[in-house]
């Protein structure tokens, strides 16, 4: 699997440093910029082929790659300036790859060397599987977007449907998988932390996701208060095929969120939506299934009393409802993917 992370978009200009805008000429007045990779205890890291760029207050300043030792030299930065260097690709390490790295407030003068570090720590593994109705999603362009930070990963996933980013900095993650140019992908979320003192980085395994190019089934949950809650953190959500009995099963956030959200692509056809709460030490584990008692869709613990729903390509159909105060209240909303 062919995987590139480190794209870093966390400082605004970063988005000018991804389509190369080169330096300007040597100015006048210029200074120079030597750069250290380092552990946040400044011990030296010796790695390669590190790219590095230089920014200013408007503009990228400088590009640099690190040598063997982890150095590299920016020269010829227009003076005076504040400049932050930041990585912008780090070499694949498996799952002791670095998460990007940056060092702010530079400040540069003319006719003069300033000499900083750039620390890096082992950053954050994320890995798991998408597929389709068919099989393994294969080939499909995946996305792991910082919404704390705004850096973005990519990697694509492997013929068995895997993918794996590793390196990731500390923040909540938005994961794309994109089934076509012209299909939304499909979006779920997890929380991750980079190596933190003695605190190994985080290493998670995802449920397997559905990533299909037509349809897509999308089922809410929150509870009767709408307060958030600890029996949604992580709860199942299956649905079932009535005819052909297929099943697509996931899990929502484990984020403790005010409302969660799973999202299924899936062919067409009548489903049976399944959801199995989160054991607490209030409330014991649960399962649930979307019914329509009183010709009201609500949630209930009967299965006998489960209505499944439609999922029609090129349609649109939503249930929602409330359940008993111990349980969740839940909607479900159906939209073409176009």
């Amino acid at each position: 699997m062919r995987l590139i992370t480190g794209t870093t978009l966390v400082v605004a200009l970063a988005a000018a440093a991804m389509v190369g805008l080169a330096p300007p000429a040597a100015a006048a007045g210029s200074g120079t910029i030597t750069v250290q990779l380092a552990a946040p205890d400044g011990t030296a890291i010796r790695l390669a082929d590190v790219e590095l760029a230089a920014i200013g207050i408007d503009a990228v300043v400088g590009n640099a790659t690190t040598d063997a030792d982890g150095t590299a030299t920016f020269t010829d930065i227009p003076a005076p300036d504040t400049v932050t260097v930041t990585t912008r690709q780090l070499p694949p390490r498996g799952t002791q790859t670095y998460a990007p790295g940056l060092r702010s407030a530079i400040a540069v003068r003319g006719g003069t060397t300033v000499a900083v570090t750039v620390p890096l720590v082992i950053g954050a593994t994320v890995q798991g599987g998408v597929a389709s109705p068919t099989g393994p999603a294969t080939g499909r362009l995946m996305y792991a977007w910082n919404e704390d930070t705004s850096q973005v990963f990519r990697t694509t996933s492997d013929s068995a449907g895997q993918y794996r980013f590793v390196g990731l900095s500390t923040g909540k993650y938005r994961i794309e998988a994109y089934a076509s140019g012209t299909a939304s992908p499909a979006v779920w979320k997890t929380r991750v932390y980079q190596q933190r003192g003695t605190l190994p980085a985080s290493q998670v395994t995802l449920s397997r996701h559905y990533a299909h190019s037509d349809y897509d089934l999308i089922v809410y949950a929150a509870s009767a208060s709408r307060a958030p809650s600890a029996q949604l953190s992580g709860a199942r959500v299956t649905v079932t095929d009535t005819t052909s009995g297929a099943s697509f099963s996931t899990r929502f956030s484990t984020l403790l969120d005010s409302e969660q959200t799973a999202q299924f692509q899936i062919p067409s056809g009548q489903y049976v939506v399944e959801l199995r709460t989160v054991a607490t030490t209030a409330t014991p584990a649960r399962a649930l299934w979307l019914g329509r008692p009183g010709g009201v869709y609500r949630y209930v613990a009967e299965r006998s009393q489960a209505v499944p729903v439609k999922v029609v390509f090129g349609g649109f159909n939503g249930w929602g409802g409330a359940v008993p105060e111990t349980s969740v209240a839940v909607a479900v909303a159906v939209a073409e993917y176009n």
